[in-house]
């Protein structure tokens, strides 16, 4: 029976991270026999490499130098490797809007000449080669790697089941508001600038009615929170919620909401799964890649903006008038990218 090892940022009580492995986890059970799946610890050695059959880049942004040589050598041991909804990240915000504008930045800066090699081999080997995002996917194709091998399923919580919309109650008026630490490594360097400008957002939506509910994905992320929460300073309209919630739970709260601003990319995906419509803080490359995967470009407000308070308003008013178009339009993409997402699973490629 076949033993399978999935290469993910899993163990740190990330939620985007572990529901990726969860959903890995459910389907490799539901479609095929296996002695053994279990998951890895960020990089591992040939050694750890050696007992098992299959390697899966899962989930998260996994595609650089390091991974893929883990991918390599695993090749090379006759290991068979794929790629499931895995992305790159670390490109700098002016090469973001060169690739939105369809123009090719320089590559060179982020992979040399070795480090493609190795991506066209790995990415070449692999029985299934899914990407998160159309931006990663024209980065890889720019590497020369094969163009009929990989193609863009976006990101593995599109499996979750969605929560049907219903219609919100007049005077029910919630912004749901997810906030977090990224240790200053998001465009613009300036955490507490984009924390400000969250905190003066709140306190005009909250003389427009609304009541403000922050919730965080990440232990980590609980600190941030607290601080946003302190700048807000008006504990009669705003929830500073302590507790991690799972997957389900989370997309359950959210059905409440009339929006959300958030910050960690898997906050995004679950509000869309509880269809609530969301404005994605752009702060790495990867929130403006999987955006694009699912047509929400519009949506996106990159966290180096000049005029950060006023585009959240915006963005925030573009979505509510937007609310069923979004809903529809992600139900559209998940039943375009469900069944690629599935297909490793249902094709039994793990044999």
């Amino acid at each position: 029976m076949t033993k399978v090892l999935y290469l993910g940022w899993v163990g740190f009580r990330n939620l985007g991270d572990e529901l990726s492995w969860r959903l890995f986890q459910r389907f490799s059970k539901k479609y095929g026999q296996y002695e053994k799946i279990a998951f890895s610890l960020p990089l591992v050695c040939a050694e750890q490499i050696a007992p098992y059959d299959v390697v899966v880049l899962g989930g998260g942004s996994l595609i650089k130098p390091e991974y893929m040589q883990i991918l390599q050598q695993a090749t090379q041991m006759e290991k068979k490797v794929l790629v499931w909804g895995s992305g790159i990240d670390g490109i700098d915000k002016r090469d973001v809007d060169l690739l939105l504008a369809n123009e090719l930045p320089d590559l060179t800066k982020y992979f040399s000449s070795q480090d493609s090699f190795v991506l066209k081999h790995a990415m070449a080997a692999a029985a299934f080669a899914g990407i998160r995002g159309p931006l990663s996917q024209k980065l890889l194709e720019a590497l020369a790697a094969d163009h009929d091998h990989i193609y863009t399923v976006s990101d593995p919580a599109l499996l979750l089941k969605t929560k049907r919309p219903r219609q919100k109650r007049n005077d029910e008026k919630i912004i749901g508001i997810n906030w977090g630490t990224t240790y200053n490594r998001l465009f613009g360097q300036n955490e507490e600038m984009v924390e400000n400008a969250l905190a003066k957002v709140a306190k005009k939506l909250m003389r427009q009615g609304y009541h403000i509910y922050i919730y965080a994905v990440w232990d980590n992320d609980r600190a941030a929170c607290k601080r946003l929460y302190d700048k807000i300073s008006c504990p009669y309209r705003v929830v500073w919620d302590q507790k991690l919630y799972s997957e389900k739970q989370l997309i359950r709260l959210l059905s409440r909401f009339s929006a959300t601003i958030n910050l960690k990319l898997h906050a995004n995906l679950l509000s869309l799964a509880a269809s609530v419509p969301p404005v994605l803080l752009g702060y790495r490359f990867k929130v403006f890649d999987c955006a694009a995967s699912l047509g929400l470009e519009r949506y996106v407000v990159s966290t180096d903006a000049v005029e950060l308070e006023e585009e959240l308003l915006q963005k925030l008013e573009l979505v509510n008038r937007n609310r069923q178009h979004i809903v529809h339009q992600y139900s559209d993409y998940r039943s375009f990218y469900r069944p690629l997402l599935m297909e490793p699973f249902q094709k039994e490629l793990f044999f």
